[in-house]
């Protein structure tokens, strides 16, 4: 089992306009799994969004995960998965990069088809196999964007897809769904994230600017916000 670093972490580590700052690669890993994929509640989807730097953050997410010894079903529809930036945050929590991957369980789709099979076929045999309970979907919509596939398909299979999401909810299961902003080009395809936000537990939106990355969860008794300062996302 993969050595837990996680333990000696400490949260908050510093505060600024009303934002908690995250200044260390083994913090970001730490803010994450406190944030997004907070283990306070068992079950639920939690919607990630935001420019393609989500898509980092998730991997962030799933390492953390794996370094707790918790295997990660990683469903990407997005060809997104870095198995450098897997190594260079287990180094950072001093662990070997190897350990953390063999806990990291990918499955790639590069079409809307295989995606949604991916979701209603394929992951409940995966979640006994591996016996896993936490699940990262990312990119589950970029596919159905296509636009060689017609929209009432396009619908259809997103429909699918969102039926299994919720009845795999109603057993216990962790997901956490990391999603990019819907092109310009979606037309009506754009109501398909508005449905996955509507669907979510939770949602946390990611946001860019020159000198800073932030997460932000509206909602609950008062809003949260975690601060990234660009300097350590691009030590990442």
């Amino acid at each position: 089992m993969v050595l837990v670093q996680q333990q000696t972490m400490e949260f908050p580590f510093r505060t600024e306009d009303s934002g908690v700052v995250i200044d260390a690669p083994c913090h970001l890993l730490a803010a994450l799994r406190r944030s997004a994929v907070s283990t306070d509640w068992p079950k639920g989807l939690v919607l990630l969004s935001g420019p393609s730097s989500v898509y980092r953050l998730g991997l962030c997410a799933a390492v953390d995960r794996a370094l707790a010894g918790e295997p990660v079903l990683y469903l990407a529809g997005a060809n997104v998965f870095d198995p450098f930036l897997v190594g260079r945050l287990a180094r950072a929590s001093r662990v070997a990069p190897a350990q953390v991957l063999q806990q990291i369980h990918v499955s790639r789709a590069f079409t809307c088809h295989q995606m949604v099979r991916l979701v209603t076929d394929c992951l409940p045999s995966a979640l006994r196999s591996y016996d896993a309970r936490f699940v990262i979907l990312a990119g589950p919509l970029d596919t159905l964007y296509d636009q060689l596939v017609p929209e009432p398909e396009a619908m259809r299979l997103f429909r699918a897809m969102m039926d299994a999401l919720r009845h795999l909810v109603e057993q216990n299961v962790q997901m956490l769904c990391v999603s990019q902003l819907a092109p310009l080009e979606s037309g009506g395809r754009s109501r398909f994230m508005a449905a996955l936000r509507a669907q979510a537990r939770r949602v946390i939106d990611l946001r860019e600017a020159e000198d800073e990355l932030w997460l932000q969860e509206e909602g609950g008794p008062k809003p949260r916000r975690w601060i990234i300062p660009r300097l350590l996302w691009n030590r990442l």
